[in-house]
This record gives C-alpha cells, sequence and structure tokens, in this order.
C-alpha cells in the first residue's frame, strides 16, 4: 500500500509539473499582440511579449475554423508608429483573417464550427429592427454585418452572434440619428432567449461624437484551453482600432484581452 501511495504521489506530482511547463500561447491580431494564455489564465500583452522569440510559429483562425498552412509572427521589437506602447507583431502570410494564436497550442482551438447564417435572414432582420427600438431607433435601415451561430458553452444550446453598421452619411462623416453599430450575443437563460449587448453605439440625436466605428467578428474559438470559446471582435474607425476577446460564463460576459492603436 506505501509503494502504491509512493507512486501515486510521484504521479501527481510529474502531472503538476508538467503542467507548470506549459508554454505560453500567444494571441495576436493584424500588426497586434494582444496576449496570451498560459495553463488555461490569461496573459495581457506586457506578459507575452518577452516570451517570444523572433519568429513565432502560429495558426490562422476565422469563422470557418482554423485556416490550413501556417502562420509567422515576427516580433521586430520596433514601436508601431504612433502606439509605441505596441511593439510590431507581424502576421504573415497576409491572407485576409487577421487573427491568429500559437501552435503550440495543445488543444483544438475550434472544437465547434460556427454556421454562418445569410444576413438577408428575415427572421434575424426582425430580431435586430426589435433590439435597435429598444436602443430609441426605430425606421432606419437594418444593415447587419454577420449572424453566427455557435455553441459557445459546450452545453449543446447554440447561441447566435449578429453585428450590425449603418451610418447614413458614411464612416468619415459625422454621425446622423438613426446610426448606429453594435454587436449582440442572444443566448437561452432559463428557457427564454436574451439579448446580452457586447459592443454598441446608437445615436437618436444630432450632436459632436467621436469618429463612426464600425464592428466585426474576427473567430469564435477556444483560446484557453478551457473548451468554452471565445468570441474576437475588431472595432475600427478611419484612423484607428481595437481588438478585444470577450468571454462568457453563464450570462456575464468579460473582455479578457484586448489591444489598440488609435489615432
Amino acid at each position: 500500500m506505501r509503494v502504491l501511495k509512493s507512486i501515486l504521489c510521484l504521479l501527481m506530482l510529474a502531472s503538476i509539473a508538467s503542467a507548470q511547463k506549459e508554454s505560453v500561447v500567444p494571441i495576436a491580431s493584424d500588426y497586434y499582440l494582444l496576449g496570451g494564455s498560459q495553463n488555461g489564465k490569461w496573459l495581457p500583452a506586457e506578459t507575452v511579449a518577452p516570451t517570444l522569440k523572433k519568429r513565432t510559429e502560429m495558426v490562422f483562425v476565422n469563422l470557418k475554423g482554423v485556416v490550413k498552412g501556417s502562420a509567422i509572427l515576427n516580433n521586430t521589437g520596433e514601436d508601431y508608429g504612433a502606439c509605441p506602447e505596441n511593439k510590431v507583431m507581424r502576421l504573415e502570410p497576409e491572407t485576409g483573417s487577421g487573427f491568429a494564436v500559437g501552435a503550440n497550442a495543445n488543444w483544438k482551438l475550434v472544437p465547434r464550427v460556427p454556421k454562418l447564417i445569410a444576413v438577408t435572414d428575415q427572421a434575424y432582420r426582425k430580431i435586430a429592427a426589435d433590439f435597435l427600438r429598444t436602443k430609441g431607433i426605430a425606421g432606419t435601415k437594418i444593415n447587419l454585418r454577420q449572424i453566427v451561430q455557435i455553441d459557445l458553452e459546450g452545453d449543446g444550446q447554440a447561441e447566435v452572434l449578429i453585428t450590425g453598421n449603418f451610418y447614413k452619411r458614411g464612416i468619415m462623416e459625422t454621425q446622423t440619428p438613426g446610426d448606429y453599430s453594435f454587436a449582440l450575443l442572444r443566448k437561452i437563460v432559463n428557457g427564454r432567449v436574451r439579448n446580452i449587448l457586447i459592443e454598441g453605439e446608437f445615436f437618436t440625436k444630432r450632436d459632436y461624437y467621436d469618429p463612426p466605428n464600425t464592428r466585426e467578428i474576427l473567430a469564435v474559438a477556444d483560446l484557453n484551453g478551457d473548451g468554452r470559446m471565445e468570441i474576437v471582435l475588431d472595432t475600427h474607425y478611419y484612423e484607428g482600432s481595437w481588438k478585444k476577446v470577450f468571454e462568457i460564463n453563464g450570462t456575464q460576459l468579460s473582455k479578457v484581452l484586448e489591444a489598440s492603436c488609435l489615432v
């Protein structure tokens, strides 16, 4: 019995030591290092950057899953122009995905592949119109960019992500009443559908505002190996952008990583 206990103890210690040695998995988008994860925990960019080599093998991820082929994150160490807080982390090749995760991730990055629904779907257009009405916007154009169906938490219940952007005068001009930009999560809670706003702006009167923003979901993936899938959101305007990672736990939505460059 003592020998068996000793063996079990040694196996437990070996398991703990192995977990402690798990490497940092970087998470990047375009020229931004958002941060990373290690042993299921989120790490900010300033913690991840010193662990990276000059060239780190990555994989691109988009709404269709993991993109075939590999990518390279070039760590130049240079300041990113107008945003010296960001070091240049250039993803290559440029595939149009713009979002990548370290190839050293030892779990399935996309355990459940999102289903893309046509933005012309009348049921979801009505849902969007009803939602906008709750924000004081009615009678304006319904301009959806994405409708994504995905089981975020792996509980067998699919959620729906919707993004919409409409600026009557365009993104280079001042907003007008009825303009909007939003990213919305629809989730069944206790048998009823609930709208959870991820981010949004809704303009109901003429005033002076910051430049118009547009929103787009870049990917939905398990970025820290816990089996749940995070939402990667791009918010941008004509001179800058934010890249953000959100995780959902029940009805609680949390922003866990972010990088930006705003001029």
